[in-house]
């Protein structure tokens, strides 16, 4: 890590998500570390085989990239055990990313709380704050449609149950606040292929 990013190897997020978990990036922005509790470990052990298989299997799933699962034992009196995994960032781009959704296709409970005036690139939105169009290409649309078919099988032969798929959106143009000049959501390739669903959020 240190030899990938030097001194200042990684950045935590604002806050933990509902999990509990804690979120780090790296500098270059490229991985992200999630701490995890001892029962998502064992699940993730437990389903590894199968999730290999499923990953080389389909080279545009759109579940989320492990790269590594680690466990460290902290120095200390109570040397606390904390375990981590490593996934791809999926707002790694070289576009900017405007706006981020965590789609989970259910309406309870799913607006972001903050006041529209404060919503920017890096709130998450979810379903009910989503108001975009997205128009793929009609072969894009049949790929991206039997991508989710085969990743919710896999899931749901796992027994997972809580997942979500993350969005990024990027504007062509800059965004006029006000209003004269709406920007255009972008869905390019890279986009089509770098949608998440994170069987861990």
């Amino acid at each position: 890590m240190l030899s990938l990013c030097g001194d200042d190897a990684l950045r935590e997020l604002s806050s933990p998500g509902k999990s509990g978990s804690f979120f780090y990036l790296t500098n270059d922005d490229r991985y992200m570390i999630k701490t995890m509790k001892k029962s998502e470990v064992k699940m993730l052990l437990k389903m590894l085989h199968a999730y290999y298989n499923h990953v080389r299997a389909f080279e545009n799933t759109l579940v989320a990239k492990f790269f590594g699962l680690h466990c460290v034992k902290l120095a200390g009196a109570n040397q606390k055990k904390v375990r981590f995994v490593i996934m791809g960032n999926l707002f790694c781009s070289d576009h900017t990313i405007h706006r981020r959704f965590d789609l989970k296709g259910s309406s309870l409970g799913r607006t972001t709380d903050k006041p529209q005036a404060e919503i920017d690139e890096y709130t998450t939105l979810k379903d009910l704050d989503l108001n975009f169009i997205f128009r793929l290409q009609k072969q894009w649309f049949e790929e991206f449609r039997r991508q989710v078919d085969k990743d919710c099988e896999f899931l749901e032969q796992e027994k997972i149950m809580d997942y979500s798929l993350l969005v990024g959106v990027h504007f062509r143009g800059a965004i006029d606040i006000d209003g004269d000049k709406p920007a255009t959501p972008r869905v390019s390739r890279w986009d089509r292929n770098h949608f998440l669903s994170d069987p861990n959020r």
